[in-house]
């Protein structure tokens, strides 16, 4: 398990890893994969290493300074990591939700697996869940995002363009919904209430799911 302390540092980072994903293919997304180093630093990818201070700077200043020795040892790596960035913050700081609502629900909902895993009492709470599964769309889309639990790998969010058979389902009613959900801007119970967000199946995995996403949005910082 991720110490706690670092958990939002993780969650943000597995967060823009999933974006890039979905935006570049595995031979540029590969640039921001992520890895907690000893000591308080990340690694992206290959080249770029970050004390976690420097690495929150970046996302909510949008600068932050890598180990020297990073950028010089691999500077086309250090280069990659950084565009790939630019392009994930970008994704954040638009207003198309047609266009980025399904990448920026993927990368949210990785933020909040990241917390199921990982965030003790979190895990106290889902214990009785493991052999449910939860399917989240967006109404009138073809894509799926579901979220269900390996014993080796825990807790993951994949995508899936076929039916899927879940426990329970969690849909937006559009696009524009989906992505002020995935910023952390909606408030789901009033969005409830005006039918903008429907939910059906086991209604205590959307209830424990809900409070703990309620736990990631609050705590883990967006790139700006």
């Amino acid at each position: 398990m991720v110490n706690e302390t670092r958990l939002p540092i993780w969650a943000a980072a597995r967060t823009i890893y999933t974006c890039a994903c979905v935006l570049s293919d595995s031979n540029y997304a590969k640039y921001l994969a992520p890895r907690l180093l000893p000591n308080y630093k990340i690694k992206l990818g290959e080249g770029l290493i970050f004390s976690d201070q420097q690495f929150l700077k970046i996302l909510k200043n949008g600068f932050g300074f890598p180990e020297f020795k990073s950028l010089f040892l691999y500077p086309y790596r250090s280069m990659q990591s950084f565009k790939q960035l630019w392009q994930v913050g970008k994704l954040f700081r638009t207003n198309d939700s047609e266009k980025c609502a399904p990448i920026l629900l993927h990368g949210s909902l990785e933020a909040i697996c990241t917390y199921m895993n990982n965030h003790r009492k979190s895990g106290e709470v889902l214990e009785a869940e493991r052999g449910s599964s939860l399917a989240v769309t967006i109404l009138g889309t073809e894509e799926i995002y579901l979220i269900d639990h390996e014993s080796k790998t825990g807790w993951s969010v994949s995508s899936k363009k076929n039916k899927v058979f879940a426990s329970a389902s969690l849909v937006f009613k559009n696009h524009h919904i989906a992505h002020k959900a995935s910023l952390g801007k909606l408030d789901s119970w009033v969005a409830m209430v005006k039918g903008d967000i429907l939910l059906s199946g086991r209604i205590p995995l959307l209830d424990k799911f809900g409070y703990i996403a309620r736990i990631a949005q609050r705590e883990v910082p967006q790139p700006k």
